[in-house]
């Protein structure tokens, strides 16, 4: 499956890559700004968790995992402006769609 060598989130470009994980599906690591996926992935697992560690580093990027506590509107306002954009991009761009 093509998925992007890298994407931007909150202006942060974040490399994507396939390596070989042997306790979860995916990871994001903030000090080098990259996703890595599970070479063993099945087709219909990649896209949520490419989702799944997009969300994690727009967490990591907006600031909202080094608080100790989230508020609620710190929350949705990292999802709408960081992760939303970036995750539309990937699915226009290597998915075709884009889900509403």
């Amino acid at each position: 499956m093509k998925i992007p060598k890298q994407v931007t989130i909150g202006g942060q470009k974040i490399k994507i890559a396939w390596g070989e994980l042997d306790d979860c599906y995916g990871t994001y690591d903030h000090e080098r700004r990259k996703i890595t996926l599970d070479k063993k992935l099945n087709t219909g697992d990649v896209l949520p968790t490419l989702r799944h560690e997009l969300m994690h580093a727009s967490f990591d990027i907006s600031g909202l995992s080094f608080c100790e506590s989230w508020e609620e509107e710190a929350v949705v306002r990292c999802m709408e402006q960081v992760f939303f954009p970036a995750y539309e991009r990937v699915l226009k761009r290597y998915f075709k769609c884009i889900q509403t």
